[in-house]
């Protein structure tokens, strides 16, 4: 068995560069993607902030949080922000009707078929909107199908690929 000096090994010096925060892409890309569309998570996206910047959180390991949610908050034009927040009953359908497409595409292509759920709700739609949830779900299982005929999700960025 080899030895190794471990003494030499300054553990605290190599934690020190430990990111506590989540990373830019996790903050931008999994838990706030929706903050350019979607006036709820938009306001929990500013009230994240104000959170952060509040004395009780000062030093504790969110300062890197902070610098991301402003650098991310820096991308954003405010009068949109603005517009957003305040034109919520007519963003409402439309978000309404992408995350139903969402679901109702997930389900056809893990499960076959739409659950009887997501039909039932899509049901209670207005003729227009539920045409809008079907054409909108068709376009995202036709942009994955051609995503994996044309092999682009077994490319070497893909990942787990080694």
């Amino acid at each position: 068995m080899k030895k190794t000096n471990v003494s030499k090994f300054n553990i605290d010096k190599v934690l020190s560069y430990q990111r506590i925060s989540k990373s830019k892409w996790e903050l931008d890309t999994i838990v706030w993607p929706d903050r350019h569309s979607d006036p709820v998570v938009l306001q929990n996206f500013l009230n994240r902030i104000k959170e952060l910047q509040s004395d009780n959180n000062k030093g504790s390991g969110f300062d890197q949080e902070l610098d991301i949610m402003l650098e991310l908050l820096s991308e954003m034009n405010e009068q949109d922000c603005i517009e957003l927040l305040t034109n919520y009953e007519t963003v409402s359908q439309e978000i309404f009707i992408e995350k139903m497409a969402r679901r109702s595409s997930i389900e056809v292509l893990t499960n076959g078929k739409v659950s009887y759920s997501t039909m039932e709700t899509m049901c209670k739609l207005s003729p227009n909107d539920f045409i809008m949830v079907s054409k909108r779900t068709q376009d995202l299982l036709d942009s994955i199908m051609e995503l994996v005929v044309q092999g682009e999700t077994l490319s070497k960025e893909s990942a787990g690929y080694e």
